[in-house]
């Protein structure tokens, strides 16, 4: 049980921070353009004992786009043809050696090709990816799947035998849409439902990009860990993806919001990563920020230490709050989750009702009080 962290643009901050403390973490992943610059936060990862990933991003190659070019897994002027795929062996080998051949040598796991999973003829492709991959190489290798969420909910238990029968053992899960703060129970209870059946079948499980629901699907023991970004990545919209990178590029404002390629500020008592500007308001208000504050390594410097270093308190936070669980007997998570997520949303309410401005939006309750419910559902169960 373990958190993965996906490298973005700055790797410095992960490497000092391994180098220091890792507990809780599980591995990285490496950025499919910046791979390059990240080999020395790999290293240290390795020292470690931890995972190295690297990231092909080959779902971004199969929609037009801009700036597609710059990813080394790039196959040309046009997005890679599926339907080629779907038919042709000497394309999918052509395509798993410019993969394979992409990854740094100092990944310990090899990420093979994978598409965006809107029916089963991608899922079956994306499998014999997998498989082709496992054979091109002698490294292990983990499988990737960016799946709609009605084709999951149909066909998880085929999907994940057929991972399991090809030989793969490790499967990311980024269920789309998925993630953020305005989710309900049945939909949280579908997602969990996905993640038992591809575990049933002796898989490892992953659950991608998914922020606060990972860490309780983790807890729950529905996956055996889950990836985040640095202060960014908590949830999944391939389509949301695939229309951004549709549009012309924009210039990069000064102003440091969060979202996009920019970090937000993880609040651990609010289980919230906001835009810096909801952080700053709510540190320098005396009457509310030892409450959603932190004093971890270089936040006990100053209150405001998330907003000093953002990219080292994400870290230390995540990673210290999945070391934290761990350390909790197995028979207990569940209650002890229940009653972080119940603290959470009583801050959430007091926040929303006497410490934010009217400029910044207040901090929704239905994904933490739908996670609520299901654990309690859970132990009421049990």
């Amino acid at each position: 049980m373990s958190i993965h962290f996906r490298l973005g643009n700055d790797h410095k901050p992960v490497e000092d921070f391994l180098a220091r403390n890792p507990e809780g973490v599980g591995g990285i992943v490496l950025d499919a353009k910046n791979a390059r610059y990240q080999e020395a936060a790999a290293e240290v990862a390795v020292t470690a004992g931890l995972q190295v990933t690297y990231e092909p991003a080959t779902e971004r190659l199969a929609t037009a786009g801009y700036g597609l070019e710059k990813y080394p897994c790039y196959g040309g002027v046009n997005p890679y043809d599926l339907g080629e795929l779907f038919e042709d062996p000497g394309s999918r080998s052509r395509l798993v050696e410019r993969v394979v051949s992409a990854h740094p040598d100092v990944v310990t796991t090899v990420t093979a090709p994978h598409f965006y999973v809107a029916g089963l003829d991608t899922a079956h492709l994306n499998v014999a990816l997998a498989e082709e991959t496992r054979l091109s190489q002698h490294k292990p290798v983990r499988a990737v799947a960016t799946i709609a969420n009605k084709v999951a909910r149909s066909h998880a238990a085929v999907i994940a035998v057929e991972y399991a029968d090809a030989g793969i053992r490790s499967v990311e899960l980024r269920l789309s849409p998925l993630g953020g703060d305005d989710e309900g129970l049945a939909k949280l209870r579908e997602a969990f439902a996905v993640l038992d059946a591809f575990r049933a079948a002796g898989l490892h499980v992953t659950l991608g990009q998914s922020g606060t629901i990972g860490h309780l699907a983790v807890a729950l023991g529905h996956a055996d860990a889950y990836s985040v970004g640095v202060g960014m990545l908590e949830q999944v919209n391939h389509s949301s993806v695939v229309w951004r990178q549709k549009q012309p590029p924009k210039p990069r404002e000064d102003d440091d919001t969060g979202g996009g390629p920019t970090a937000g500020v993880y609040l651990g008592g609010l289980e919230a990563t906001t835009r810096r500007r909801t952080a700053a308001q709510l540190l320098e208000n005396t009457s509310i920020r030892t409450r959603i504050g932190c004093r971890i390594d270089a936040c006990g410097e100053s209150i405001r230490g998330p907003l000093v270093d953002v990219r080292t308190h994400y870290l230390h936070s995540r990673a210290g709050a999945m070391a934290e669980m761990l350390r909790v007997p197995a028979p207990w998570r569940a209650t002890a989750q229940m009653e972080r997520l119940k603290g959470a949303i009583d801050l959430r309410r007091r926040v929303n009702q006497h410490y934010l401005s009217p400029e910044v939006n207040e901090l929704k309750l239905r994904t933490l009080r739908s996670l609520v419910d299901d654990v309690e559902a859970q132990r009421q169960a049990s």
